[in-house]
């Protein structure tokens, strides 16, 4: 459903991700009803003055690249147009029953809404699958609109977004996707550009599902979230005041918080998180503090020659990268001693650790030379060798990798999203060649997608520990028990978070859960200043600024 051949930039991704899944558009229904040209004196008496404020700032103001226009007459040449008018009923619309006889001889799999407006009636069930529309918000807080907005007006850290099959009730429909995104809440241009253009690729993974015979949600949300509208001008002039607040902090936490993240030993095993109910009763042990200018974070364990070892992330603000570092493990805690793991010219965090066969692996983070390799591990010195690359050409973040039910599965975020989009690969054997999900990414979820450690299982089900990024990088870990796991099928459900532990130094944040062993070991982070790190933000607004008064 379209008004004519120029669509917004998100709407042609979506369009464009649906062509590259080998789907294809049979038909364009297009809104037959021209644009009311109206006299300036009709203009005058017809204006919402009520919404002047927030109709200026969204011409001139605020600067939405999602919603620019883009000419698809070359994409859909050649498919059947139906031009069609619609009867207005109050805020609804109605096609004629001859359309709509029309639009079902088609045999459609589903209706795109890309033009027209509330839609109600018969239209509604003219194709198997219903007609597909986005609602940029969650639904259970707010309905109506404007997309984005008012998670910013009222302080929301998240923004939800789902891709709905319409129904009689206005933004309650039968949910095909839904996710959450951190909400970029000093910018309300780049808050709506993430909605729209990072959730634009769904209607392809919707329809993916189908075609694969996946079970579809035939339930319609039950919200009862109230309707709300386009603020007034006194709503929008403050709504402008929250966001000059929310950019002066989001500079300042930039230029003057620096994270100082360590890591910690708990002497229990990790599944206990899920078995015992006092696990954060726990009494970690912390590492002594990485240097000024720098931090431990990302630990995991290993084994060599009779003793028990931590390998983690050696970050430093001055270099602007990490290498990864080795300790001792011993009963008082980890040893200050440390020593190189790795050692390669970019940068490696996330020192993922497992053990197949008797021998120890490891595959570290390494999104600046887009790749994951496989290292194993050489006992005698205690290092780590590159075997082998897993993927190349790749941007991922946290890269985790397990066995369960018959496959290797390779869990990782991409750089481009690296809090909020969950991508799952897999392989028959540790050493075959890895394949992707067939609906890549498996989750949206700010709150609960980015790997976050160990997984491990407990009672014959299948646990993951993720980041909780919604507040703050790395705010807290949530373990997510995994319902389904298939080449074709991810569903798992969060069963309990883990939070800092207060009575320590290190209460800004947890975002690694390991296990190895009878041990566990995790990584809390406080804030404090960092020159270099002052320095190095200073210097990337500084050519930001110059870059963009010059483009």
């Amino acid at each position: 459903m379209c008004s004519s051949h120029s669509f917004q930039q998100w709407q042609a991704d979506a369009l464009h991700a649906l062509l590259s899944r080998d789907h294809k558009l049979v038909l364009l229904i297009r809104d037959a009803r021209k644009p009311v040209r109206k006299g300036f004196t009709e203009k005058l008496r017809t204006f919402n003055w009520d919404q002047l404020v927030f109709k200026l700032c969204n011409r001139y103001f605020f600067r939405h690249r999602s919603r620019q226009r883009v000419d698809m007459s070359g994409e859909v040449s050649g498919i059947p147009e139906l031009s069609c008018n619609v009867e207005t009923k109050g805020f609804s619309e109605y096609f004629s029953r001859q359309d709509i006889d029309q639009i079902r001889s088609y045999d459609l799999d589903f209706i795109i809404r890309f033009g027209f407006n509330i839609l109600r009636g018969e239209i509604l069930n003219a194709a198997k699958h219903g007609i597909w529309s986005y609602h940029h918000d969650d639904e259970q807080k707010y309905r109506g609109g404007p997309a984005g907005l008012w998670e910013i007006y009222y302080g929301d850290p998240v923004n939800g977004v789902i891709l709905q099959r319409l129904t009689e009730k206005l933004d309650a429909g039968i949910i095909l996707k839904k996710g959450w995104f951190k909400t970029v809440d000093h910018s309300y241009s780049a808050n709506l550009d993430q909605l729209l253009l990072e959730s634009a690729a769904w209607i392809a993974q919707a329809a993916t599902a189908i075609s694969l015979g996946l079970p579809v949600n035939t339930e319609p949300s039950a919200t009862r979230a109230n309707v709300f509208k386009v603020p007034g001008n006194l709503k929008c002039l403050w709504f402008l005041v929250i966001l000059f607040r929310n950019k002066i902090r989001f500079h300042y936490r930039e230029l003057f918080l620096s994270e100082k993240w360590n890591i910690a030993i708990i002497s229990r095993p990790v599944h206990e998180v899920i078995s015992l109910g006092d696990f954060m009763a726990s009494k970690p042990v912390w590492m002594k503090e990485a240097p000024t200018g720098s931090y431990y974070a990302d630990p995991f364990g290993f084994s060599a020659g009779g003793k028990d070892f931590a390998v983690f992330e050696h970050f430093s603000y001055a270099k602007g990268k990490a290498t990864i570092a080795t300790a001792e493990i011993k009963n008082v805690g980890i040893l200050p001693g440390i020593s190189d793991a790795i050692v390669t010219p970019d940068h490696q965090s996330y020192p993922y650790t497992f053990e197949d066969k008797g021998e120890i692996y490891c595959t570290p983070e390494s999104f600046t030379a887009k790749k994951i390799a496989l290292y194993s591990l050489n006992k005698d010195i205690p290092e780590f060798v590159l075997q082998k690359l897993l993927l190349d050409g790749i941007e991922a973040v946290d890269p985790t990798l397990f066995f369960f039910n018959g496959y290797w599965w390779l869990f990782f975020t991409l750089k481009r999203q690296s809090n909020t989009e969950l991508h799952a690969w897999y392989s028959e054997e540790l050493w075959s060649e890895f394949r992707s999900h067939l609906n890549n990414p498996v989750k949206t979820d700010v709150r609960s997608s980015r790997p976050a450690g160990t997984p491990f299982q407990y009672q014959g089900a299948l646990y993951r520990p993720a980041q909780d990024c919604s507040t703050t990088y790395g705010a807290r870990v949530v373990i997510n028990k995994v319902v389904r796991l298939t080449p074709s099928e991810f569903e798992e459900i969060p069963v309990k978070v883990i939070s800092p532990f207060m009575d320590s130094p290190y209460t800004k944040g947890l975002h690694t859960l390991s296990g190895w062993g009878t041990f566990t070991l995790i990584d809390s982070k406080r804030f404090t200043f960092s020159f270099a790190s002052f320095r190095s933000q200073f210097s990337k607004k500084y050519r930001h600024l110059v870059k963009r008064n010059n483009g």
